[in-house]
């Protein structure tokens, strides 16, 4: 009897304690409040956006204050203590995290993956649907070589086609841009692309220039013949997209197919925080995209600033956060398992105090 009483109290306490730890966290939604600001890639702003609303639904006592002033801008900010946290083209280096090292505790800042901005060939064609284009056609557009619509290299792989005997006007962004480097990394898979990968396309003979990323799609809408690779939330219903191969068969742009794609990328978690890379070859899905990631403190100097930025953090990784940024921004989710290990490196975020 009397080791039955003992066992009895016993599994008391463990309830108890199991009970107490389920009280102890996460914090009530109450005491989740306050501003953030977050500096960073102009990219980021939509989802951001999407973001924001619905995360002050379910904490109503907060604000965020984004200004898209670029990823090496927000960088600089969250290791000078100007911005709670950075949204960032590409993932943390080991250089960059030592850079943070001061403002965010011994362990410095870390980066995880947020969204994935997938990427289009949009053509202003109104006769030509499903249009298919390879890597090395495209290299030999976006250099200046191949010049006309019914060119020889285009209509090979696109014998079903009537193709108009119109100019190929390839529109660019002059401005240094993530999505520029997407694009030249895809073109970069043929023998034909000169350039490399870089963020800014060199001037292309026969082509136009814009300024910024959001103007290409005015001129491609009012450019007979034009080109242009830009980012799904541009693209919308308003233009056709070319049907790209990644080593397999032609595939068009689609959630759907993105999605097939992000699960063949892959996931590992560095000393500088989780990467995720969509696959450069693969026979299923879309593959061409960004993907877009933010860096925060692993030490924050108080713990309702620490606890603000983690709720920020969670949500975005949440089921609904990424839901809301899909709906509402037409960005992509990471694979599940990257979204997994970036949780677990925001629920150790830590304080001073």
């Amino acid at each position: 009897m009397h080791d039955r009483s003992i066992r009895r109290v016993a599994g008391g306490l463990l309830l108890l304690g199991i009970s107490l730890a389920a009280c102890a966290s996460p914090p009530p939604k109450d005491d989740i409040r306050g501003a953030l600001t977050a500096i960073g890639s102009p990219i980021q702003s939509d989802p951001i956006d999407a973001w924001t609303g619905a995360w002050q639904k379910s904490f109503k006592a907060t604000s965020l204050n984004y200004s898209p002033d670029g990823s090496k801008v927000g960088l600089t900010a969250l290791a000078t203590g100007q911005a709670y946290f950075a949204a960032l083209d590409a993932p943390l280096t080991s250089q960059d995290q030592a850079a943070t090292k001061t403002q965010c505790g011994p362990d410095g800042a870390f980066s995880v993956p947020t969204s994935i901005t997938s990427v289009g060939v949009a053509f202003n064609l109104p006769s030509v649907r499903s249009l298919k284009l390879s890597p090395g056609v495209l290299a030999k557009i976006f250099s200046g070589e191949v010049t006309r619509w019914n060119d020889k290299a285009i209509a090979t792989i696109n014998p079903e086609l009537t193709l108009p005997n119109t100019p190929i006007v390839p529109i660019t962004a002059s401005s240094a841009s993530a999505l520029t480097t997407a694009s030249t990394r895809y073109l970069s898979s043929s023998a034909d692309w000169p350039s490399g990968v870089t963020d800014k396309w060199t001037k292309i003979p026969g082509g136009a220039e814009v300024k910024n990323l959001r103007d290409l799609v005015k001129k491609v809408d009012d450019t007979a013949g034009a080109v242009a690779f830009m980012d799904s939330a541009s693209i919308g219903s308003r233009f056709d997209t070319a049907l790209l191969s990644f080593g397999g068969p032609f595939t068009r742009m689609s959630k759907d197919s993105v999605a097939a794609a992000v699960q063949g990328g892959t996931s590992k978690t560095l000393g500088t925080g989780v990467e995720f890379s969509l696959p450069e070859k693969t026979d299923r899905g879309y593959a061409l995209g960004t993907v877009n990631y933010q860096a925060f403190c692993t030490t924050y100097k108080n713990h309702q600033i620490a606890s603000l930025v983690k709720s920020w953090g969670n949500f975005v990784l949440s089921p609904d956060g990424q839901f809301a940024s899909g709906y509402f921004a037409g960005v992509a989710s990471p694979s599940e398992q990257a979204l997994q290990d970036a949780a677990r490196l925001i629920g150790k975020i830590g304080s001073l105090q």
